[in-house]
């Protein structure tokens, strides 16, 4: 029997076919909080679960928004950029280009599932290309921690700073958010794949981290469902 594969000739790799799926889209994630100073307790349970070694991070992100300009009331469309924060010249100049979907209306499934595509971006301008796509900027902020990895499942925990004066990032202007820290638990998978077995697994794994830290499935979407059509319904201020 002839187990050969053939290769393309000029890279050396498989041909994909046209119902490949190159990258994770679909993504199962969990949110949870906990006070900054029990951190090390967190710590010492991850060290035990997940895999050896974590990577720190202090990362710059900002969150845009495309809504239609003939319904206020419509979800917005989420695009998230990221970048290293205060590193070196050679990482300055690259993104992350993040979209987030909006969640599946699962109520069985014990995740938010999501689409969620990202990509690498090269800009010394990227303020000016999110403009020309008809981004609005909402909000920013800083995030510095950790993350950790379970095989496929990352957690990460990180304080959030805000800075008071937006273009100014120095330690003057940057504050606090909480005095918690975010823990953000997460799952890839390729469009096609099944995702309820991977929540499960989540579900299993945020169970652990129990009574440190409550992993929850955040309904932030009905928020933002609620207050778009509260502010698209409010009557005129009178003057």
């Amino acid at each position: 029997m002839d187990n050969s594969v053939d290769l393309d000739e000029e890279g050396g790799q498989q041909p994909l076919s046209e119902n490949s799926t190159p990258y994770q889209t679909q993504e199962c994630v969990l949110y949870g909080s906990i006070y900054t100073k029990h951190i090390p307790d967190l710590e010492r349970r991850l060290a035990g679960l997940c895999d050896p070694g974590c990577e720190e991070f202090y990362e710059h992100e900002m969150s845009f928004s495309l809504r239609s300009a003939t319904n206020s009331a419509d979800l917005k469309t989420d695009i998230k950029l990221r970048r290293r924060f205060k590193t070196d010249v050679q990482t300055a100049n690259y993104w992350q280009l993040r979209y987030i979907g909006v969640p599946e209306p699962d109520q069985r499934c014990p995740t938010i599932v999501r689409k969620e595509i990202s990509s690498l971006v090269h800009s010394t301008d990227m303020m000016t290309y999110a403009k020309a796509l008809g981004l609005r900027m909402d909000y920013e902020w800083m995030s510095q921690g950790k993350l950790w990895t379970k095989s496929n499942i990352k957690i990460v925990h990180s304080n959030l700073t805000r800075t008071v004066r937006p273009g100014f990032y120095d330690s003057s202007s940057i504050k606090l958010v909480s005095d918690s820290s975010l823990v953000e638990i997460s799952i890839s998978l390729p469009e096609s794949v099944e995702y309820m077995p991977a929540a499960k697994t989540l579900r299993d794994f945020a169970d652990q981290l129990m009574p440190l830290v409550s992993m929850e499935k955040v309904d932030y979407w009905k928020k933002m469902y609620s207050q778009s059509s509260s502010a698209a319904s409010s009557p005129p201020a009178k003057r």
